[in-house]
């Protein structure tokens, strides 16, 4: 994957809401936004567990919160290695944060709004990673 695809898949999401009937869409709706807090992914599983677009929702974000652990965890290593540099690791620690919490935040973001829109939008670059609910 080149560049240029990176960064068009981060600026437009993959929309698979064509693959759900709309009525299984409208009717989880709510289950699709509380699935994009992290921690409730397994909501929509409870709710609507035989829907297909509630299954995508939860799929996402497990995902979500998978990232989220993996950036913090990654992050954690990584800031106190460069902790140890005086100044330009502190520097470097502080932009490693940032970049993680953008990245998981815009991803918490673009899961919401989609959910709140009625769509099912996968996660750029990694929404094809988890597939624990089918």
């Amino acid at each position: 994957m080149n560049l240029d695809e990176i960064i068009n898949q981060v600026t437009h999401p993959e929309d698979v809401t064509d693959q759900f009937y709309p009525e299984d869409v409208q009717m989880n709706q709510v289950s699709g936004i509380l699935a994009s807090i992290p921690v409730l992914f397994w909501v929509p599983l409870l709710i609507a567990g035989q829907s297909p677009y509630a299954k995508f929702c939860a799929n996402q974000g497990l995902t979500l919160l998978v990232l989220d652990a993996v950036f913090g965890f990654a992050g954690g290593i990584l800031g106190g290695v460069l902790g140890i540099i005086p100044l330009i690791g502190w520097l470097l620690k502080w932009i490693v944060g940032l970049v993680c919490s953008i990245a998981v935040g815009s991803s918490f973001l673009l899961l919401l709004v989609s959910a709140c829109q009625g769509r099912a939008r996968k996660i750029p670059l990694v929404g094809d990673m988890i597939h624990a609910f089918m």
